[in-house]
């Protein structure tokens, strides 16, 4: 066996940073605990720490900021994975929580449509006055 000897020190090989999911985790953690951390183990946190992709067919999240406080947006539609019992604890499976959901998500779709052709309708109206429109001088005739 054949060993190198190097006439120089070399430095330590430094740690690749830390993904921000692993630097949000070990700043909640206390300094005494984040630095016993070995890199084997900071390793497999910023492994388990990494989000996954979504098994949702559309998963759709939005932040609107309002002012003094913000809405938070989350669609998620796919095949649902959780147990009948999971359900049944978290309440999702009751008779009225899914007629609930259901109406909230008809009335949201008829509201839409009874929107869109309410503005067509508009639109239509003026568009049926004779004369030059204001919007004709930035858009043209419809």
């Amino acid at each position: 066996m054949v060993s190198l000897a190097l006439p120089f020190q070399t430095p330590p090989a430094e740690p690749p940073a830390p993904t921000p999911e692993l630097g949000r985790f070990l700043a909640r953690l206390p300094n005494h605990l984040a630095d016993r951390l070995t890199a084997e183990e900071r390793t497999a946190y910023a492994a388990a720490l990494t989000p996954q992709r979504s098994p949702h067919w559309l998963d759709f999240k939005a932040s609107l900021p309002l002012p003094g406080s913000g809405l938070y947006v989350a669609v998620m539609i796919g095949r649902e994975r959780r147990s009948a019992s999971r359900l049944r604890q978290e309440g999702q499976r009751s008779l009225s929580s899914t007629l609930i959901v259901a109406s909230v998500l008809i009335a949201t779709v008829i509201a839409g449509c009874l929107s869109a052709m309410a503005l067509i309708k508009v639109l239509k109206i003026l568009a049926g006055n004779s004369g030059d429109l204001w919007w004709h001088t930035y858009a043209g005739p419809l």
